[in-house]
Formats: C-alpha cells, sequence, structure tokens
C-alpha cells in the first residue's frame, strides 16, 4: 500500500518560513549587512566596467580585463577615500562640539517665549548633562569597528571581481531543468538587471548632488562640507526621505554654526535648488525605464529594513526589495506578492 504524501499548502509554509527568515536576517546582521553592501557595489562596478567597455579610443575598444582592473582601482580608492574624510571629520565634530552646545543654547534662549521656559530648561539641562568624553570613546571605538569593517568589505569587493567569470558559470549551471520551476538564473538576470539600473543612476546623481553641496559649503565656510556632502551622497540612496535629510542636516550646521541666517539661506535655496533639478529633471532623463515598484510598498520597505538593520538597512532597502520582487515574480505561488509590490500591478516573468 502506497503512502499518500502530504505536501502543504503554499500559505502554511509562508507562515512557518517568514518567521525564521527574519530571525536569520536579525542574528546574522552583521554579516549579512556587509555582504550585502558589497554586493550592491559589485554591481555599480559591474555597470561601470560595461560602460567603460563600450568607450573606444582611436577605433580601439578598452579590453575587458583592463576595465575590469580601472573599476576594481577606482571603487577601492573611493571606499578608502569616504572612510579617511569620515575618519578626519569625526575629530573635527569632536572639537566643534562645544561650541555647537553653546550655540544651541543660545538659539534655544531666543525661543523661550515660543516652546515655553519649562522646555527651554529641560533641553538646556540635557545639553549641559552630555558627556563629551563618553562621545569621543563612543566615536573612536565606532571609529575602530568601521575601519575593520571596512577592510572587510573591500576584500568581499576584491573576490567578487576577480569571481566574476566564474559566478557568471556557476548561475548558469545553477539553471532549474524544469520549465515550470523557477529559474535561478533568470530570477539572479533579472534582480541584477533592475539592480544595475537603480544603483547606477542613483550614484550618478547622487554623486551630482554631493559634488554641488561640497562647493556650495565650501563657498559658505560650512563645518564638515567634505563630510556632509558624502552624507548627501549616501542619503541619496534611500527613497523618499533621503532628499530631506540631505537638507536637514547641512541645515542645522548652518544653523548652529552662524549667527548671520545667510548661509541657512544658501543651503535652503542654492543646494536645495540644485537638488531639486538634480531630482526632477537629470534624474528622470537617466532612467529609461522605471522599477515598477509602488511608492507606498517602498516606504513600507524602508520602515521594515530600517528596523532590522538601522541606517544601512534604508540604504539597502530597494535593492532588497527589488530581490524579493523579483523572487516573487519567478515563484506561481508568490506571483500575488509580486504584484503587490508593483506600481500597475503588471509583472514581468519568465514562462
Amino acid at each position: 500500500m502506497k503512502s499518500l504524501q502530504v505536501v502543504p499548502p503554499d500559505w502554511f509554509k509562508i507562515i512557518v518560513g517568514l518567521p525564521f527568515i527574519i530571525a536569520l536576517l536579525w542574528f546574522g546582521r552583521d554579516l549579512f549587512k556587509l555582504l550585502s553592501v558589497a554586493f550592491l557595489i559589485f554591481v555599480l562596478a559591474t555597470a561601470f566596467t560595461d560602460r567603460l567597455g563600450r568607450i573606444s579610443i582611436r577605433g580601439t575598444a578598452i579590453p575587458g580585463w583592463q576595465a575590469r582592473a580601472l573599476a576594481l582601482v577606482i571603487f577601492i580608492t573611493t571606499i578608502w577615500l569616504f572612510t579617511v574624510i569620515s575618519s578626519a571629520a569625526a575629530a573635527e565634530i569632536i572639537d566643534a562640539l562645544p561650541r555647537y552646545q553653546e550655540r544651541l543654547g543660545e538659539i534655544i534662549q531666543r525661543l523661550e517665549h515660543i516652546i515655553g521656559a519649562r522646555t527651554v530648561q529641560a533641553v538646556q539641562t540635557a545639553i549641559e548633562e552630555l558627556q563629551v568624553g563618553s562621545l569621543i570613546m563612543f566615536l573612536a571605538g565606532g571609529l575602530v569597528g568601521s575601519m575593520a569593517q571596512v577592510s572587510l568589505l573591500t576584500l568581499y569587493f576584491l573576490f567578487l571581481i576577480v569571481e566574476r567569470a566564474d559566478w557568471q558559470k556557476k548561475i548558469r549551471l545553477l539553471s532549474s531543468p524544469n520549465p515550470r520551476g523557477p529559474d535561478f538564473a533568470v530570477i539572479v538576470r533579472r534582480a541584477a538587471s533592475g539592480i544595475k539600473d537603480y544603483m547606477w543612476v542613483n550614484a550618478v546623481t547622487s554623486a551630482m548632488s554631493g559634488s554641488v553641496a561640497y562647493v556650495v559649503f565650501r563657498a559658505i565656510g560650512l563645518d564638515f562640507a567634505a563630510f556632509l556632502a558624502i552624507l548627501i551622497f549616501f542619503v541619496g540612496f534611500i527613497p523618499n526621505i533621503g532628499a530631506f535629510i540631505g537638507i536637514l542636516l547641512p541645515a542645522l550646521v548652518a544653523l548652529a554654526q552662524f549667527d548671520s541666517l545667510w548661509p541657512l539661506l544658501a543651503v535652503i535655496v542654492i543646494y536645495g535648488g540644485a537638488d531639486q533639478l538634480i531630482s526632477n529633471v537629470v534624474t528622470p532623463m537617466m532612467q529609461g525605464r522605471s522599477l515598477n515598484m509602488s511608492t507606498f510598498m517602498i516606504t513600507v520597505s524602508l520602515v521594515f529594513w530600517s528596523l532590522l538593520w538601522g541606517g544601512l538597512g534604508a540604504f539597502l532597502a530597494v535593492p532588497l526589495t527589488v530581490i524579493v520582487m523579483v523572487i516573487a515574480s519567478e515563484m506561481p505561488s508568490l506571483r500575488w506578492l509580486a504584484v503587490l509590490f508593483s506600481r500597475d500591478g503588471e509583472i514581468d516573468y519568465h514562462d
């Protein structure tokens, strides 16, 4: 007598498997965050390499190995340049903190008639109780950790670039022989294509915003100009709220640093205007196609990944959501999830 094989329904698999996946992402977040960042840098470097390959010098295209070597040098140099600038900014922030505390107290005192005397007293007490020594230790400890993480991140990125051809071969070998089942090669190819377009457009436009910000901040003498420009580059990858953060942080620094309001207005009007021009004119011109993702679902994913992985989760929210959406679209039992994430309900999938 043959025993009947019981196949659990899809909803049961989701209910049982989802908590395990979330727990794995939470407890393994230190490893997965670095791997995710290394993968995104690798995807961006791949897009850069592909564009270098299209350049011809005197009718001769740049060989593939030279393009990869150049991309490797440029990206590793950029990673460490960002790290060095951020490290130097940590020391500058520590030196400027007492001055900013005093300036902030003066501003709060002027607002006493608006926010009330009790609120002013509470804020002043909090400022006075802020321990600079503890902040120095926190920044120093974080700096050592960041140096170690950047070193590990560089190694991950280096190995991905060196083994790019081997990974392409492995992905082809993992292609599913079952025409009705999900094809791993198709999933990786579609996810990489969507992420590559998103990362390239955002990297170029964020670099433009960061460059404009650096010029404006240096012109008005704003503290931490280079660090704030790098910060603006990174928050450009955060959907919906990235542009707001990019304006808010330098505006607060200008407000605390200067007695006059003109630097604050320069930050808001000149840099803010240029950033809006880039966002509303340059970005649509560069986007050949949309990711077809719902703005509401992007916001939900932004909150989810931020709660799971912190600020880095916000940076990774869209690429990770693209991966989830592509996987769901290639699996008939999860295709409803891809439809839910899409903007218009129409999704592409491999037949």
